[in-house]
């Protein structure tokens, strides 16, 4: 009996081990700590952790703890999109568009945004801001969806009410500038820059 206690504790300390080391990866990475980041999301990526694999993609193509690597930023990319991270598709069907790493392949492309659209909106409604800012963006620039201004801007504000700069910034540009097809609101787009602004977002400062 004491031997199957001590095997089911043992365990349990080796899942939450497991646990902590994929949460550290994505705490680090938010805490912009990715040197440690890359060597937790590493292992993680190895264990199918699709939020893993999209964060080490993140670090490659941006250079934050190495130097830029935009074919393996592709590698682990399509990793985590094929587990199932909605982010990770959107950014295959961006770097289809550009074809500054792969070849231009709009069909690819197109093929990319529409499968991120169902898993970005299943993210969002979950609670992951990052998530309805990119969901929006598929809205705004007609990216694998029918251009929607109104969903793009629900989205936006979704992301910003769960206190993401960068939803909070695009919302307050869109309506200072008009641009897309939304109508101007100068009271409204200061109150959105001057929350982006106290969440660290330094372009809504100025």
């Amino acid at each position: 009996m004491k031997k199957c206690i001590l095997i089911i504790v043992l365990f349990s300390l080796i899942s939450a081990c497991n646990k902590n080391n994929q949460d550290d990866g994505i705490s680090a990475y938010k805490n912009k700590d990715y040197i440690t980041a890359f060597a937790l999301s590493e292992k993680g990526c190895r264990k199918k952790n699709g939020e893993a694999c999209y964060i080490l993609a993140n670090i490659y193509y941006m250079g934050l703890s190495h130097h830029i690597d935009h074919v393996k930023a592709a590698r682990y990319y399509i990793i985590s999109c094929e587990i199932g991270n909605g982010r990770a598709c959107y950014m295959m069907g961006k770097l289809y568009s550009e074809s500054r790493i792969i070849p231009e392949d709009i069909d690819q492309s197109e093929a990319y945004y529409r499968k991120s659209n169902k898993i970005l909106t299943k993210e969002c409604n979950s609670g992951n801001p990052e998530s309805c800012l990119y969901a929006g963006a598929l809205y705004l620039y007609s990216r694998g969806v029918p251009h929607d201004t109104s969903k793009a801007v629900s989205f936006f504000e979704k992301s910003c009410k769960m206190d993401y700069a960068s939803g909070c910034y695009t919302i307050g540009y869109l309506l200072n500038t008009g641009r897309y097809g939304i109508i101007k609101n100068h009271d409204m787009a200061a109150s959105y820059l001057n929350k982006a602004c106290r969440l660290g977002y330094k372009e809504a400062c100025k």
